[in-house]
């Protein structure tokens, strides 16, 4: 079996062997972002990657691309959804990869929310928007973040980054403060592990129960968060509320979250969870975690994390995203 590590150069390479190859078979990538890949004597018919197909799931699954991939020679049965041919589709992936580059320089943070710059109204500055830019300018509205749209829109997020860019440069979309943005980072990785752990180990009526509770809980807290059955974890908190506003939202949240996930997790294995991800996020998430008194939460319960291993390596629990 054909498998390894994988990064951009590494998928390039992988693809291009294996139509010189003739192979058949799905390639299997996951890591920071999964997909699937589909060949039939060398011919790629099609990509997977969440709800993305075809040239478009190619062309994001090539720009994130970071961490495993497996080939496995198997009888492929899948509609052609590719419809250029390989050079000229890595070709368009490529300038597409640049452009994604270029925007983490404009919005490092993809967590962090968007807010609309107000207009001058005596300014004689022109905007010009194509149907795509207008369609995020709609939604807009100092809570989502770039990957929120997308999800809405139902586009590619790294698409749906190069345009938000753009919009940022012209002056029209100002993002959150890093502070902010790292809390609803390290808030959004933690409360989807949890989500996913209740999801496989929870009955669904005790799930209803306590998703039901957590959410009148936000409620009565005034915590524009809710936890839903098959989104996960929706986090409303304005841009603008004030630091410490947002601290003690998140910290208490994430304590109910933590503790309900009890409910179908051993402690001391969920802890085990919680320590390993915390390993998998970047220095400045750690900085965060700890200066927001959120550390407690992510603290080994044992000396093995095997289950926490396995959790990463056979299932889709992947929480980070490309940097």
């Amino acid at each position: 079996m054909l498998e390894g590590t994988i990064e951009r150069q590494g998928f390039l390479d992988t693809i291009q062997l294996l139509s010189m190859s003739r192979k058949t078979g799905r390639l299997e990538i996951k890591g920071n972002s999964e997909g699937n890949l589909f060949f039939a004597e060398g011919q790629l018919l099609d990509c997977i990657i969440g709800a993305l197909s075809g040239d478009e799931a190619f062309i994001e699954l090539f720009i994130l691309v970071s961490g495993s991939f497996k080939f496995f020679e198997e009888k492929v049965s899948v509609n052609r959804r590719i419809n250029k041919s390989l050079t000229d589709l890595l070709m368009e992936a490529s300038k597409y990869a640049t452009l994604w580059d270029e925007a983490k320089t404009e919005i490092p943070y993809e967590d962090a929310a968007l807010v609309l710059v107000p207009v001058d109204p005596r300014s004689t500055k022109m905007f010009t928007f194509d149907s795509l830019a207008w369609a995020i300018v709609s939604l807009v509205n100092g809570k989502r973040s770039f990957a929120e749209i997308a999800r809405l829109l139902q586009h590619p997020k790294t698409k749906i980054a190069i345009t938000v860019s753009k919009l940022k440069k012209e002056g029209i979309i100002a993002i959150e403060d890093a502070e902010s943005a790292l809390l609803r980072s390290v808030f959004r990785k933690t409360t989807r592990l949890l989500h996913q752990l209740m999801q496989s180990r929870v009955k669904p009526k005790v799930r209803e129960r306590i998703f039901t509770d957590l959410n009148k809980w936000t409620f009565t807290k005034g915590f524009d968060i809710r936890i839903l059955e098959n989104d996960g974890v929706i986090n409303n908190i304005s841009y603008d509320m004030p630091i410490e506003e947002k601290r003690l939202s998140y910290r208490q949240t994430l304590e109910k979250i933590y503790e309900a996930a009890i409910a179908g997790v051993n402690r001391t294995e969920l802890q085990d969870y919680m320590a390993d991800l915390y390993e998998r996020m970047d220095d400045k998430e750690r900085t965060i975690i700890k200066e927001s008194g959120l550390k407690k939460y992510f603290d080994s319960g044992s000396k093995g994390k095997r289950a926490a291993e396995d959790y990463w390596e056979n299932t889709s629990g992947t929480v980070g995203f490309p940097r």
